[in-house]
């Protein structure tokens, strides 16, 4: 009778435990601390969860009826690229209190010049209008002037990881970072290829198939490059990082357009100098090209 007692004891006092973490609002449940996850799924699940968390990325428990598409609605993030970073399909069925990992953008500024609108700023940047002017205060998105320093809204939530550390890489962005642009065979690596050097990998495709941004970032230029590259986009993700992507039969944004990490930006083809449809993809890091792997996730 007493061991009975003592075991209900503890289960409440569990439970309690449990309910003061995770008391929280529907904000909350992007967690700040790592270690109020550890306290509740196992050991192997936590370090497996653990992994796939750094600088841009943000863990969320889920609530009472959230989906895939629903949270990543709230969060401006692509439905595909959540289910994609948590090896899920687009319409699993989610269990409150289960953990995701969210794409994470900080939060910045951005001075307003001459041209801008609060829609094109927004564009720029992949926000809303709305999520623009309600973290500006902003009520007649009409009367936007020279000089106002606007704040660019971080998604999710502007929270800071706690208690994660990642060897850094390029100012912040650590090794096995990026996401794979195109999945297919690699038909050439980085390095010497017979008399000439190859500054990228080549990936297999088919025609037609998306190319997507290894991550979020400006694009710098898309277009015709030259003979070789073909028709290519360069994304500016910051911190002297940029990404290549050539040979495409046909590329779906501009340069001046934000891009998050996993949207279509062009499509497989055969443009340049390219004996079938492929991708070449490079990583340049201060304007020299270096390995694509030492940057995609494994």
């Amino acid at each position: 009778m007493l061991h009975n007692k003592m075991a209900v004891s503890l289960a409440l006092g569990l439970a309690l435990l449990v309910n003061s973490l995770f008391a929280l609002p529907v904000q909350g449940a992007v967690i700040e601390d790592l270690e109020q996850v550890a306290a509740v799924i196992a050991p192997e699940a936590y370090r497996e969860l653990s992994a796939r968390v750094n600088n841009y990325t943000r863990i969320y428990r889920v609530e009472e009826g959230d989906t895939l598409e629903r949270i990543a609605r709230r969060y401006q993030a692509d439905p595909e690229l959540v289910a994609a970073m948590n090896y899920m399909e687009i319409d699993a069925v989610l269990a409150p209190g289960q953990f995701l990992v969210l794409p994470y953008v900080a939060e910045e500024t951005y001075t307003v010049v001459a041209g801008d609108t609060l829609w094109s700023i927004a564009r720029r940047y992949g926000t809303s209008v709305e999520s623009l002017a309600a973290a500006n205060g902003i009520v007649d998105a009409r009367r936007l002037q020279i000089g106002t320093v606007l704040t660019i809204p971080g998604s999710p939530g502007g929270v800071p990881v706690t208690r994660v550390e990642k060897a850094p890489v390029s100012r912040g962005i650590g090794p096995a970072s990026f996401f794979w642009p195109l999945i297919g065979a690699i038909t050439s690596g980085f390095g010497w290829r017979d008399s000439e050097f190859h500054h990228g990998l080549d990936i297999a495709g088919k025609v037609g198939d998306y190319v997507r941004a290894a991550w979020s970032g400006v694009v710098a230029f898309a277009g015709w490059g030259n003979d070789i590259y073909g028709n290519m986009v360069k994304i500016d993700h910051g911190n002297g990082l940029e990404t290549v992507y050539a040979h495409n039969s046909r590329n779906l944004v501009k340069a001046g357009d934000y891009v998050r990490a996993g949207e279509a930006l062009a499509e497989v083809g055969d443009t340049g100098n390219a004996t079938g449809p492929h991708l070449h993809f490079e990583i340049r890091e201060k304007g020299k090209a270096v390995n694509p792997e030492r940057f995609l996730k494994r």
